[in-house]
């Protein structure tokens, strides 16, 4: 009993924050991918647990939880199972990697199972474990990554190709999401978040490329105040010189997202611009290039 699946990751968040006290984010799903294959062993007594990733171990911890509570979840108490990771997704940058984990593990255990399961408790089970991402559904969603109260499809994203900004500062999600100080900044950035949050959705129903580019500006600028990256701004006037659609952040990671129409690619000045601005800073960092993947996570 043998399943395997994928996941993509999250360049950032298009939106995050808090309104009315309900917090929010809006996902942005990328062809970057967590794949992990399951092996369903039936009375062993063993579990084996391995984990190969091009950016880290991988967190197979989290991955090994979500597939126990999953195979609970369908009687299956007295299986045990061998898990195998491989990762194309940066860690601690803010870009999903644990909730990519997560959901192709609960895909592939399920497959292996001959189970169908629905995104809605792949979310269930992340959110019970972490605050989660929104990537185990198709296309764009806005999902409440704590609690789960919100669930709401946007659509699919225009083409684009993504450009992270990689630097080497890792933030821890679950710490970043304990601060103390988080729900008063958040309720202080509120006006401007329920700004981006409605360009947003202007955005998918004109599909406005360029007002979702501005929607992802604003949300990262009204963030600075709770997780400060001093190259920002540069970053942001920089790409919109060198004819970007727009940048994003990671709201609880070190990540910059830039993004470009899918037929267009910067010119050398982007880059030789981008190296003045981290040397700057004094930032060790690296670009990644990826594209908008709306297909979601799929089973192998």
């Amino acid at each position: 009993m043998v399943g395997e699946a994928r996941c993509p990751a999250s360049c950032g968040e298009i939106v995050q924050g808090a309104i009315g006290g309900r917090n929010f984010l809006i996902t942005c799903p990328i062809s970057l991918y967590s794949t992990v294959r399951v092996e369903l062993i039936r009375g062993s007594g063993e579990k084996k647990h391995t984990a190969n990733s091009t950016d880290g171990a991988g967190d197979w911890q989290k991955a090994r939880e979500a597939i126990r509570k999953l195979l609970d979840y369908f009687g299956f108490h007295e299986l045990d199972f061998d898990i195998r990771i491989v990762s194309q997704i940066p860690v601690g940058k803010g870009l999903s990697s644990s909730t990519a984990d997560i959901t192709a593990a609960c895909l592939a255990a399920a497959r292996a199972l001959a189970k169908s399961i629905s995104p809605d408790l792949i979310a269930d089970i992340a959110l019970s474990i972490e605050p989660s991402d929104g990537v185990m559904y198709r296309g764009s969603v806005i999902f409440d990554h704590l609690h789960g109260t919100w669930r709401e499809s946007l659509g699919e994203l225009p083409d684009m190709n993504v450009y992270i900004i990689d630097p080497e500062e890792v933030v821890d999600t679950e710490s970043f999401n304990s601060r103390r100080d988080l729900e008063e900044l958040n309720r202080k950035k509120e006006n401007m978040v329920e700004e981006a949050l409605y360009m947003t959705r202007e955005a998918f129903r004109k599909k406005d490329i360029g007002l979702l580019g501005r929607a992802m500006i604003k949300s990262a600028i009204a963030h600075q105040e709770i997780l400060y990256k001093p190259h920002l701004e540069h970053i942001i006037n920089l790409s919109l010189k060198c004819g970007a659609v727009g940048v994003n952040v990671a709201h609880s990671g070190s990540a910059v997202g830039v993004f470009f129409e899918k037929g267009r690619t910067p010119e050398s000045s982007f880059f030789e611009g981008l190296r003045r601005i981290m040397v700057g800073f004094g930032k060790e960092y690296r670009v990644i290039k990826t594209a908008i993947d709306n297909s979601g996570p799929r089973i192998l």
